[in-house]
């Protein structure tokens, strides 16, 4: 009998300035190359959440760092390594206009790889926001990688090395900085050794009801399908509580037209194939019986899926508490006008909002797009700069 295939159980976001090297620490680390949409390949930047699995392996005789691998083999002494666990890889991308894919990202992330390129002053532009999203995300074990090691001399090193702890202390983040070369896969095993020393599994009950952050949705017909061959929509993210088997009804919110809709899961699957049920950690999809049409292109990121009765309803107005980040964090006055238009990322889901009111603290917000949230959920709050959006505040649901 076939075994079934493992599922990751945890999260690591790799996150940070656009070109420091995140896809390619994924890849030194998963063997895999996330950046796969044509437009990325072309442009050389991600622009989608990459993901990728990996397992990391621990050998019982190699003493220190060499011990980690993600090969079944030592490639040390070549003994047989014991397994540790699986995880899966979330790759943020960096470029200034593509932070709300980036806050999307944080929502699934149990820790993360903070990538710090060691031929740049630190922090850069995105270095910051990113930091600021991990936080806002109650994120906090995370790791440093110095990448880009071999492009400086060990002057130019230390003096970046300084600046990256002096960058973390503002952030009241203490961890470790590894430096890395991922192009020759330098150091990749002190950076599994650190993340298995800073960024532990997430301690699962699966009694708590289920609860999902779509952040995909596609259409798996082939062009040209016969009616009887084609199947539903599928949704795709990452489990933050509870658990799905195979068959469960649920309900997904906000739903088809803004209307909580009950879904059926007929399959579920992660990236090597069917399992019978789901817990927290890494990436699945859920084939259901929803149109195609409906999935398609990603048009149903941002809903959540849970169980019958435990949602709550979408809703066009909010009312919440904010809370700006200083201003030499974001380099830009944060504070916001009646009637300004701002960008609110909640979960994986991203709405474009009018302030219709403020008094103090508190701001109401009128929403293009409704979402979904609770009371107490911390939101994400950017406003334009110029032509670009940036995050200057969380807001906290009233």
């Amino acid at each position: 009998m076939k075994k079934e295939p493992e599922q990751a159980e945890v999260n690591i976001g790799l996150i940070g300035h656009v070109d420091h090297g995140k896809t390619s620490i994924t890849h030194a680390l998963s063997g895999k190359w996330t950046d796969t949409h044509s437009e990325e390949l072309k442009r050389g930047i991600s622009i989608r959440l990459g993901y990728a699995d990996a397992v990391f392996y621990k050998c019982p005789t190699c003493k220190g760092a060499e011990a980690y691998t993600t090969k079944e083999t030592c490639p040390s002494c070549g003994k047989k390594a014991k397994k540790l666990r699986k995880v899966s890889f979330v790759d943020a991308p960096g470029h200034e206009t593509l932070m709300t894919t980036m806050l999307s990202g944080a929502a699934l992330m149990h820790g993360a790889i903070l990538v710090i390129a060691a031929n740049e002053f630190c922090p850069q532009p995105r270095t910051k926001e990113h930091l600021m999203a991990l936080k806002l995300s109650g994120i906090k074990n995370i790791i440093v990688a110095q990448n880009k090691i071999d492009l400086v001399d060990k002057k130019k090193a230390m003096e970046n090395y300084n600046q990256i702890e002096n960058f973390l202390k503002e952030f009241d983040y203490t961890t470790e900085i590894i430096p890395t070369a991922a192009h020759f896969g330098t150091n990749m095993d002190l950076l599994i050794e650190a993340i298995e020393k800073h960024i532990p599994s997430p301690k699962v009950d699966s009694k708590d009801a289920v609860k999902m952050y779509v952040a995909r949705s596609f259409d798996i017909n082939k062009p040209g399908s016969k009616p009887k061959e084609l199947v539903g929509g599928v949704l795709g993210g990452t489990i933050i509580q509870g658990k799905i088997k195979e068959g469960d009804t649920l309900e997904l919110s906000p739903g088809i037209n803004n209307q909580k809709t009950k879904i059926k899961a007929t399959e579920l699957n992660i990236a090597e194939g069917k399992i019978k049920e789901a817990t927290p950690g890494g990436l699945i999809s859920i084939r259901t019986l929803l149109d195609p049409n409906l999935t398609k292109n990603d048009q149903m990121k941002g809903n959540i899926i849970g169980k019958i009765g435990t949602l709550a309803e979408a809703t066009a107005e909010i009312k919440m508490k904010i809370n700006y980040f200083k201003r030499e964090i974001t380099d830009i006055n944060p504070e916001v006008r009646q009637d300004e238009t701002i960008v609110l990322s909640v979960g994986t889901a991203t709405t474009i909002g009018n302030i219709i009111s403020i008094k103090k603290d508190e701001l109401e917000v009128a929403l293009k797009v409704p979402i979904t949230v609770e009371k107490n959920q911390n939101v994400a709050v950017s406003k334009k700069d110029g032509t670009r959006w940036r995050l200057i505040a969380y807001g906290t649901i009233q």
